[in-house]
């Protein structure tokens, strides 16, 4: 597993201060994934490519808690999912758009979000 303590990871030097940023907008196992997909950011490509088995080794989750995780992450703009696909058109792994790095993250999306959740509570 990767050491998601890496001080190194590219959002420090892109905008966010600090990845603890994310800790209040986030549930712990989400910003497990978002820590990973920072530290497998490419520069170049402006995108995090990895599968979502890659995620969940990385973060020692199951499959299913990361596409969960990157499901509501991409419900509160924190991320955005991009489809990859061969030339023979099977689909391949996807990339990830993280906000603060690629793009301002919509603030009404992640409070509508947050909601959401309070009342499924």
């Amino acid at each position: 597993m990767k050491d998601l303590n890496v001080i190194n990871c590219t959002a420090y030097s892109k905008g966010i201060n600090s990845p603890l940023e994310y800790l209040n907008i986030t549930t712990p196992a989400e910003f497990k994934v978002v820590m990973d997909l920072l530290c497998n950011y490419d520069e170049e490509k402006k995108s995090a490519s990895i599968s979502r088995t890659g995620i969940a080794r990385d973060t020692a989750m199951s499959v299913s808690n990361v596409e969960r995780a990157l499901k509501t992450l991409a419900q509160k703009d924190i991320i955005r999912i991009h489809n990859n696909y061969a030339d023979n058109g099977r689909q391949v792994e996807n990339s990830y758009e993280v906000a603060f790095l690629n793009y301002d993250m919509d603030e009404d999306k992640l409070r509508d979000a947050e909601l959401a959740l309070q009342f499924k509570s």
